[in-house]
């Protein structure tokens, strides 16, 4: 059974093959790798017209050459020795131009070449061209378009613009003594600045024919055509014999595209499980839309019934010209959790995250801000499904009042009321979210959807004031209010405390629960100079910056809301401890000043006529330093906080060393760990890490134009990093955690041809280098040689590639890389 299914299959596909090579088709290759680019639509140019096609312009011939010969009788007339005809829009030169009234018929030879505004040019040893007909030819014939060569022993021009090879070959090399590939066709239609059509088509390499084609059609000029893809076949022991990139490129325009296409393969046991439909929606208008949509189909063994599917989107669009409406979202759907299993790159398969979300973003004015988001998790390994429908939040801010006048339009006084009520900030915020969780049980057939709803709003109030305009005070009232759609069954009972029930039910007069809190603070801040000037050489002063601080945060204590099982995600705490806390913090900033250039007055005596410079100074933060700690009067026990501290040495003119420590006042591995004594350090840690680079040109020996040698770029970089962290874990242990490593990388060019790069990562804990990469360039004309050495690492091995640098699918690959 499976053995008449493959053939069958394998019929349909040569008979698809058949008609794909002998239809005319458009060629579409290598039109889904680009981004769409909105282009302005080119205007025609009614001036320019075809003079072979035109028939409304006037018959003036212009001619010159060294000797002419006019045969009245006969109404011929011969050009020789540098000769030049020009018709419309056409120019003929050659040696010997020959030219027929009576007839209509042209012929040159010696070397013609025939220029033409709106086609390519042609050369070749001898042309014929009838007038009144509008058919030419051309022997030896060599014409360009678009970076591509076409050659043809015999080439003939019809009315309609097209041109007929006849044993003919085109590249898109070109060395003009020898071809390094080409395409060779017994009979080739070309359509200018279109395609050409050649069958049957032979490809050579350095005059070795390596393949051989019934039909080819291909594109001659660029940007994106609508046609047939270029299909891939091969096989491997683990795919079978596999038939890919069948399918159909479509641009119907500069806004949007689409790609169909199919992968046809057999499989270990030839049961074709392993085929694939897959299609891609792309859009773009430029500052408005941007995305793509793409499906794909896992046919199992060819039916459609037992497939999955797998669809990724991506969208970013501005909903209003300003920008302060945008829509955005990206992510995937999948049928089940096997489907990505059944791919056949390692990316697909180990990419087990069905993510997706759709944002709506809006700012209302210059304080009001709107997010709508939709969102879903899905872990495929495990089957858990987290949801977001919707998640909306709403943000403003600004000054409660704003009196930029009185009532008659006079400005308000700096020392009024007024000005002291529009020193009043609020902050409001809001957010709802419906939130729902699911995950697999294997074990109990039993429902696990999980649904949360529930709503958090935080408003809060602030005065920015001071006092005697020294010191800086700032109160602040918060105030938090929550609803949840789900209770706690009983609260009382430690058993089933973290059992929750559905507790929004309007039909019974039941709508969630309900809960708030509130803390008030206050906070006085300054800063206090101290400058000295030493004046010792270009050390010009020291400048001390003190910055301490004060607050105290009042919060009372709430326990109402016993039944109230707060929303996940929302922060809700609806149970309050009682705060009294004061908070002390200080900061210290040494900067220094000093003399960067030293300036000086012109001597007028001498006639010195230069300008004057004065002295230009510069300053450096040396040296800074944070420290923070709180006491909580209501608390308990262990009222004091940690004592966190920062210190920060300004070791280069951009990169400040920090090390970051931690105290505790309560000894945690002691005998009596409530009580309080000399701080101990229990953490402290600092990171060091700098990365630099270099790049110039050097002397590569080779002498260029005008006597000089040739110049090549090379580039060098130095990526350091240390990090370390010690935390104490016993009384008189701590635990370490060091991070240490170096990465350099390099590239230069030895020839004009060759570029070389080099790459590597040392690891200190582990004394050896972790990483080595090798790369070779190699620019062969009309073609690109790629060698790539890993010689450790998680993928050791090497990669060596050849291709056409313009058809990079005419190519030759070859690697080997150690997975393990």
């Amino acid at each position: 059974m499976i053995l008449s299914r493959t053939h069958s299959l394998l019929w349909a596909v040569l008979l698809f093959l058949l008609a794909t090579f002998i239809a005319p088709a458009a060629f579409g290759q290598d039109m889904t790798r680009f981004e769409l680019e909105e282009r302005e639509q080119p205007v025609e140019d009614t001036t320019e017209v075809d003079w072979m096609n035109d028939t409304t312009g006037t018959d003036t011939i212009e001619y010159r050459a060294v000797d002419l010969i006019y045969d009245v009788e006969k109404e011929t007339f011969n050009l020789n020795n540098n000769a030049q005809l020009k018709y419309r829009t056409a120019t003929l030169d050659a040696d010997t131009i020959w030219f027929d009234q009576k007839n209509s018929v042209l012929a040159a030879a010696g070397e013609p070449v025939l220029r033409e505004t709106k086609n390519p040019s042609l050369s070749g040893m001898r042309l014929k061209y009838n007038m009144n007909s509008r058919i030419g030819e051309i022997y030896y014939a060599t014409t360009y378009q678009d970076n591509q060569q076409l050659n043809g022993m015999e080439v003939r021009r019809l009315p309609d613009s097209r041109i007929q090879i006849a044993r003919g070959d085109f590249s898109t090399c070109n060395d003009s003594t020898h071809q390094h590939f080409y395409f060779y066709g017994r009979r080739m239609v070309v359509k200018p600045k279109e395609t050409i059509t050649a069958r049957p088509v032979v490809l050579n390499i350095a005059d070795v024919p390596v393949a051989v084609l019934p039909m080819i059609v291909a594109p001659l000029k660029s940007g994106r055509k609508s046609g047939l893809l270029t299909p891939k076949f091969g096989g491997d022991q683990v795919q079978g014999y596999y038939l890919s990139n069948l399918g159909f490129y479509y641009a119907p325009n500069d806004y949007w595209d689409a790609t169909l296409s199919g992968d046809i393969v057999e499989g270990e046991e030839a049961r074709f499980e392993k085929s694939t439909i897959t299609g891609q929606v792309r859009y773009k208008k430029r500052y408005v839309l941007d995305g793509n949509v793409s499906y794909k189909a896992y046919l199992r063994e060819f039916n459609f019934d037992n497939s999955g599917y797998d669809i990724n989107f991506s969208h970013n669009q501005n909903l209003t010209p300003d920008g302060k409406h945008t829509l955005t979202g990206t992510g995937s759907f999948v049928s089940d959790q096997s489907v990505r299993r059944e791919a056949l790159d390692a990316e697909t398969i180990l990419n087990q995250q069905a993510n997706a979300y759709l944002t709506y973003s809006g700012r209302f004015g210059t304080n009001k801000s709107l997010t709508v988001k939709a969102s879903q998790t899905n872990n495929l390994q495990t089957g858990y499904v987290e949801r977001q429908l919707p998640d909306v939040q709403f943000r403003m801010n600004g000054p409660l009042f704003n009196f930029d006048s009185g009532d008659d339009g006079v400005a308000i006084d700096d020392n009024s009321f007024w000005k002291y009520l529009e020193k009043l900030n609020y902050s409001f915020t809001n957010r709802f979210n419906y939130h729902t969780r699911e995950g697999r049980d294997t074990t109990l057939d039993v429902d696990t959807l999980a649904k949360y709803v529930g709503y958090s709003g935080t408003y809060s109030l602030d005065y920015s004031g001071s006092l005697f305009n020294v010191i800086n005070l700032t109160p602040r009232a918060t105030w938090s209010g929550y609803w949840t759609g789900q209770s706690w069954i009983n609260p009382e009972d430690s058993s089933k405390y973290w059992k929750r029930r559905t507790s929004l039910d309007p039909e019974h007069d039941s709508y969630g629960e309900f809960a708030y809190n509130h803390n008030y603070s206050l906070t006085a801040d300054t800063k206090l100079y101290g400058i000295w000037v030493p004046e010792i050489g270009r050390f010009t002063g020291v400048r001390h910056i003190l910055s301490p601080s004060v607050s105290y945060t009042y919060a009372p204590e709430i326990d109402t809301a016993k039944y109230f099982a707060p929303h996940p995600l929302l922060g809700q705490s609806p149970f309050q401890k009682k705060q009294q806390t004061v908070g002390l913090s200080l900061g210290n900033d040494f900067d220094i000043k000093y003399l960067k250039v030293v300036g000086h007055k012109p001597d007028t005596t001498k006639g010195d006529t230069a300008k004057a410079v004065e002295d230009q100074y510069g300053n450096r933060r040396l040296l800074t330093t944070r420290h923070s700690v709180s006491y909580n009067f209501a608390a308990d026990s262990l009222n004091f906080s940690d004592i966190n501290s920062t210190f920060g040495l300004q070791i280069l003119p951009d990169y400040m060393f920090t090390v970051t420590t931690r105290h505790s006042l309560y000894h945690k591995y002691s005998d009596d760990p409530n009580k309080v004594r000399f701080p101990e350090l229990t953490y402290w840690g600092y990171e060091l890490s700098r990365s630099f680079n270099w790049s110039g040109t050097f002397n590569v020996g080779l002498p260029s134009q005008m006597n000089k040698y040739e110049m090549k770029k090379w580039s060098l970089g130095l990526n350091y990093r240390y990090s370390f962290s010690s935390t104490r874990v016993g009384k008189d242990l701590f635990q370490d955690n060091v991070s240490h490593s170096t990465s350099i990388s390099a590239s230069f060019q030895p020839t004009v041809n060759w570029e070389v790069s080099y790459s590597t990562q040392y690891d200190y804990n582990e004394g050896k280098f972790v990483t080595h990469r090798f790369t070779f360039n190699r620019v062969l004309h009309c073609w690109q040689l790629d060698f790539t050495w890993t010689p450790t690492g998680p993928a050791a091995g090497w990669s060596f590639s050849i291709y056409v640098r313009d058809l990079p699918d005419i190519k030759l690959n070859a690697g080997s890389t150690d997975t393990n």
